[in-house]
């Protein structure tokens, strides 16, 4: 810009000379004359060039760029740079783009690009044989008129990404797959279907190994516990070293019996991926039910009081949340100190359906809480052996919680006690 208007400015005082000097040799019409005459001529150049330009916008190249004179030689010249940088830069960006395409056609998982419309913008070969995709014919196509499946249609109108759901391809040897949205750019979306076939296949060899390997211990163990009550009955004369042998092995066999017992359950949530957990389940009730067995298990004279909410139920695996509940109770009973005192609550917490055993007991350092719910993780392991546990409990809850799509959130400080909360999603709620 610089270069036409210094290229103009010095035009026009040749012109203002051209004219001084044309009028004073000849008259001011004949300066005129001439000025109209160069003016003219400059014009036209400049239409000229602007009109080469225009031609050359249509379809540009570096082939068939003109030259220009002047100032227009530095303007296509500038042009040529431009261009001669941009196909550099296709050229890488095409270059990246194969390179991600060849890496996402290698990908195990099917991946499709959809837009905000859920269209169907790229797929790769794997998403293509899954959804039976033609690439030719549906892309630009909604993928639900495509691949009509409710959970995917329900998935996709919910909007909340931040879990997978898991689908059974009925077409393809009743496959399960597993799907996850990821959001990028302006509110465009990457589909990844995972096949997860095998893994179920294992998992459900790993309940069914679990399963066969309890009822297997159970049976023998079940006759053993017998026959120590037997002995307990017969020798009750006996001498006391004989009755404490007596009672550590019926205590350590019911323990093992607990176990097998725990074990069972958390591999049944653990793979139980269909269980119906639309049961409506009346949280009051279910309390009301366990405070029986908490009044047989609490040998340490607790205060346990109760803040229920009778009003408000959800929906679950009533199974499940019984044992979830019933764990995290006799959990507090069973490792907070004696007479100490336990509150249980049940309500609506920020909109929130939340279940909270909270006690004052002796806390949990911060070390431990994020460790406390894996499996056979104990804080004090010889406690834990004197109070009957099975370092399962916690696993278990936080597998049932996670199932229905909930948190357990625990808090505790040293001295002061423990709060573990259930919480649900409010979706979950049902009037």
């Amino acid at each position: 810009m610089q270069d036409i208007r210094w290229s103009t400015f010095w035009f026009f005082v040749l012109e203002i000379l051209l004219f001084l000097m044309t009028s004073n040799i000849y008259s001011i019409t004949h300066g005129l004359i001439v000025c109209l005459f160069t003016l003219s001529i400059y014009f036209i150049l400049h239409v000229y060039w602007i009109n080469k330009l225009s031609k050359w916008l249509n379809n540009p190249s570096l082939s068939n760029l003109p030259h220009g004179t002047g100032v227009w030689q530095n303007i296509f010249s500038k042009h040529y740079q431009i261009l001669k940088s941009n196909k550099k830069s296709k050229k890488e960006l095409v270059s990246t783009l194969d390179q991600f395409i060849q890496a996402a056609e290698a990908l195990m998982d099917g991946v499709v690009a959809l837009n905000e419309n859920n269209e169907i913008l790229w797929s790769n070969k794997k998403s293509q044989v899954m959804f039976n995709l033609n690439p030719k014919k549906d892309t630009g196509q909604p993928i639900n008129y495509i691949f009509r499946n409710t959970d995917l249609i329900r998935y996709l109108d919910g909007g909340n990404f931040e879990k997978s759901i898991k689908i059974n391809l009925e077409s393809q040897n009743e496959k399960m797959i597993e799907i996850k949205i990821v959001l990028f750019g302006e509110e465009q979306k990457v589909l990844v279907a995972k096949d997860i076939s095998q893994t179920i296949k294992i998992e459900s060899e790993r309940k069914q190994f679990i399963s066969n390997v309890s009822h297997e211990l159970k049976t023998p163990l079940t006759v053993i516990i017998g026959f120590i009550e037997t002995f307990e009955d017969m020798f009750k004369s006996n001498s006391n070293e004989q009755k404490n042998m007596l009672k550590i092995m019926s205590k350590q066999a019911y323990r093992m019996s607990k176990l097998i017992d725990d074990l069972l359950l958390l591999s049944n949530v653990e793979s139980s991926i269909f269980q119906n957990r639309s049961e409506k389940i009346f949280i009051s009730t279910m309390i009301s039910k366990i405070k029986k067995t908490i009044s047989i298990l609490d040998s340490k004279n607790h205060t346990i009081k109760y803040q229920i909410d009778n009003n408000l139920k959800i929906y679950g695996s009533k199974k499940e949340i019984e044992s979830a509940i019933t764990n995290l109770i006799t959990n507090a009973i069973r490792y907070s100190n004696k007479n100490g005192s336990i509150s249980i609550s049940w309500g609506l917490i920020n909109g929130l359906p939340i279940f909270e055993v909270k006690d004052n007991g002796n806390g949990i350092e911060k070390k431990h809480i994020n460790k406390i719910t894996e499996r056979f993780y104990r804080v004090d392991a010889d406690r834990s052996r004197e109070t009957g546990g099975t370092g399962l409990g916690l696993s278990i809850v936080k597998n049932i919680i996670n199932q229905h799509n909930g948190e357990l959130k625990i808090t505790s400080n040293i001295g002061k006690g423990s709060s573990f909360k259930l919480i649900f999603n409010n979706d979950s709620i049902f009037n």
